[in-house]
C-alpha cells in the first residue's frame, strides 16, 4: 500500500511525464515536416474540386488550365530565384496526385455517394494559389534536404507523420501524398547506398 505521504509527490511526477509527453507530441514539425503538411493541404483541396466538377458537369482533365499553371508556376519561380524546371517537376506530379484524388471521389459519386455542395471555383483556385505561394516561399529551405543522401527516407517518415495512431490516413490520401513528392529527391525511394546490408546482398546476387 502507498505511503500517503508520498502521493503528492507521485501525482506530480505522474503529471510531469503526462506534460513531457504532449510537450512531445505537439513539438513543431521539422522544414520537410512542414513542407509534407502543405502538399497534403494542397491535395485535400481536390475533394472540393471533384464536388464542383461532378455538379457542373465538367472533365477532370483541363490540358490548357494545367499549361496554363505550369507557367505561372514557371515565371512565379524565376521571381524567386528558383529553378524554374525544377519547380515545374513538382508541380507536374502535384497536379497528377490532385486529378488522382478527383478521379477517386468521382467513383464515389457515380456509385451514389453524394458530394458535399462544393465552393464556387474561385473561391478554389484561391485556396490553391495561397497554398503555392507557401509551397515555394518554403521551397529554397528544403535544398539540403533534397541533397542528403537518405532524402528518401526523410521524406517517407515525413509522409508517415502525416497520420495518427487514432487517424492514419486511408490509402488514397496516401498514395496521392507519394504521387505529390514524386522527384522531390534525386533517388526516390532509395536512399544512396540502399538499407543495411543492400551492398552485400546485391554481391551476393550478382
Amino acid at each position: 500500500m502507498m505511503n500517503p505521504a508520498r502521493t503528492p509527490l507521485v501525482i506530480a511526477v505522474l503529471c510531469s511525464l503526462l506534460l513531457s509527453a504532449r510537450v512531445s507530441a505537439l513539438a513543431p514539425l521539422d522544414s520537410l515536416g512542414v513542407w509534407v503538411q502543405r502538399v497534403a493541404a494542397r491535395n485535400a483541396i481536390a475533394h472540393d474540386v471533384a464536388a464542383y466538377k461532378f455538379v457542373a458537369g465538367r472533365p477532370i482533365e483541363d490540358p490548357q488550365r494545367e499549361a496554363a499553371v505550369l507557367a505561372g508556376k514557371r515565371d512565379r519561380a524565376v521571381q524567386l530565384g528558383l529553378d524554374p524546371d525544377a519547380v515545374e517537376a513538382a508541380y507536374r506530379q502535384l497536379i497528377e496526385a490532385n486529378k488522382l484524388l478527383q478521379h477517386v471521389d468521382i467513383q464515389h459519386f457515380l456509385l451514389g455517394r453524394t458530394p458535399s455542395p462544393p465552393p464556387s471555383l474561385d473561391a478554389i483556385r484561391e485556396r490553391i494559389d495561397t497554398l503555392d505561394e507557401r509551397l515555394l516561399s518554403h521551397w529554397a529551405q528544403l535544398d539540403d534536404v533534397r541533397a542528403a543522401p537518405d532524402c528518401p527516407r526523410q521524406l517517407a517518415r515525413a509522409i508517415a507523420r502525416q497520420g495518427t495512431p487514432g487517424a492514419p490516413l486511408d490509402d488514397a490520401t496516401r498514395i496521392a501524398l507519394v504521387r505529390a513528392t514524386l522527384g522531390f529527391c534525386p533517388h526516390d525511394g532509395v536512399p544512396a547506398g540502399g538499407a543495411a546490408g543492400a551492398a552485400q546482398n546485391d554481391a551476393a546476387g550478382h
